[in-house]
């Protein structure tokens, strides 16, 4: 689907998967070098961790 590259150099990918129940996920993967970490949300886990991030990106362009 998309991948972002943060300023510090980690690689974020987000694709969406297929679960073998036939439910649709986002797949997360974050790498950082050789390192990485994948985690799998449904539709409103996804959404919550989005609005939270929102509300912290909002907060932190209100502080500078």
């Amino acid at each position: 689907m998309e991948q972002i590259t943060a300023p510090s150099g980690q690689v974020i990918e987000l694709r969406q998967v297929f679960h073998e129940t036939g439910a649709r996920l986002l797949r997360v993967i974050i790498r950082d070098g050789a390192k990485y970490f994948t985690v799998e949300l449904d539709a409103a886990t996804a959404h919550e961790w989005g609005t939270r991030m929102r509300d912290w990106a909002s907060d932190s362009a209100q502080d500078r």
